[in-house]
């Protein structure tokens, strides 16, 4: 096999291997999109990636929709071999102009989801800080990453039910690096678990643009703090850093979903900007999406599959549980659409709210 592709034609190379040969030999290696999108009266909610995984040999990606507390969910994979196109089987997600419009496309089929969908950028991109964690000896992460917000339009097919998309609310992000759970093996050695409250953030109304990802430990002690609040560029103001947010979340009882939250965000030149939030429907069960350790194998993202298409549905009409076939289903990480208030303007939001182990302020996890 060649390693040459089209990319290589380009004077864009980072090693001095060609584009098919990351700088790394670290299995876990990948390249990835992701993009959700809320309908205008959040009834209906899809979220689609892809991921590239280059010393695995795999492409795989996900279009999943979530209506009525049901979620319905296609995976496929391939092989890579020196195709980097961003397509597996009937899904593609083609960039028609970087940072402006994206296409994403999933063919009729023997499987419950189409779509023909185009993004557009509403705010630019936003690069976060990056993401490294070195534990024991070995590196846990060491990746990037930027987020965009934008609009949808076009259609998008459930079980034969059409949803035409005008408007519709959406976020994406790409990313790239080494990061856990990735080609269905990960060394114990390092990957420990600490107790962690993880909150992200992005939202819009039609006056700003709030983005910031806080991490905090057991006992409320701020790990990381990265983002801004920005406004359209008619508005003529320059983003502003946050420098400190406070949070008031109440969780659904005897689960780590939330159902409702307050934010106040203290930004650096002195203003305050007031945040309310209330779910939308469920949050999204990720091993549906093929994430900690989904598809039928159970082996999760980046595993060497062959090509492969499957599809299922999960049931989230209870709060905070899901279940397949009648039978608990373990949803691994929850991230919640919603729709939010900021200084008295409404709109949309994507609000993950994650925690591990005891988290001392809201009584989650054991003493």
């Amino acid at each position: 096999m060649s390693l040459l592709g089209p990319l290589d034609e380009h004077l864009n190379h980072q090693t001095s291997q060609p584009f098919r040969v990351p700088g790394t030999t670290d299995h876990r290696f990948y390249d990835r999109h992701w993009l959700e999108a809320v309908s205008t009266d959040g009834q209906v909610m899809m979220l689609v990636g892809m991921g590239i995984y280059k010393n695995m040999g795999v492409a795989d990606g996900f279009m999943v929709v979530q209506q009525n507390r049901q979620q319905t969910n296609v995976r496929v994979s391939r092989h890579l071999e020196n195709d980097l196109e961003s397509h597996v089987g009937p899904l593609v997600i083609d960039v028609i102009e970087p940072y402006e419009r994206i296409r994403v496309s999933l063919e009729r089929g023997d499987h419950p989801i189409a779509a023909e969908l185009e993004w557009n950028s509403v705010y630019p991109v936003y690069l976060e800080a990056p993401h490294f964690t070195f534990s024991d000896g070995r590196v846990i992460q060491d990746t990037n990453r930027y987020d965009q917000i934008g609009s949808w339009s076009g259609w998008l097919e459930v079980d034969g039910r059409r949803f035409e998309a005008t408007n519709w609310w959406g976020v994406r992000d790409h990313s790239w690096g080494v990061r856990p759970d990735v080609g269905g093996f990960e060394p114990s050695h390092g990957h420990r678990r600490e107790p962690m409250l993880w909150l992200w953030t992005f939202a819009t109304t039609d006056e700003l643009c709030v983005h910031f990802q806080l991490r905090e430990d057991t006992l409320g002690n701020v790990r990381h703090l990265d983002g801004e609040v920005s406004w359209p560029e008619a508005a003529g103001r320059e983003p502003v850093r946050i420098s400190r947010v406070e949070h008031d979340i109440e969780f659904i009882s005897g689960t780590r979903d939330w159902s409702r939250l307050h934010y106040t965000l203290h930004l650096a030149d002195g203003t305050v900007v007031e945040m309310d939030a209330e779910a939308l429907q469920s949050a999204w069960a990720y091993r549906g999406t093929g994430y900690e350790n989904g598809y039928e194998d159970s082996k999760g993202v980046g595993v060497v599959r062959g090509e492969l298409i499957e599809h299922d549905v999960v049931d989230l009409t209870v709060p905070g549980k899901v279940t397949r076939e009648g039978e608990p289903y373990f949803p691994g990480h929850r991230e919640q659409p919603a729709r939010v208030t900021v200084n008295g303007r409404s709109g949309y939001g994507h609000l993950p709210v994650m925690s591990s182990g005891r988290i001392e302020r809201y009584g989650l996890g054991k003493k």
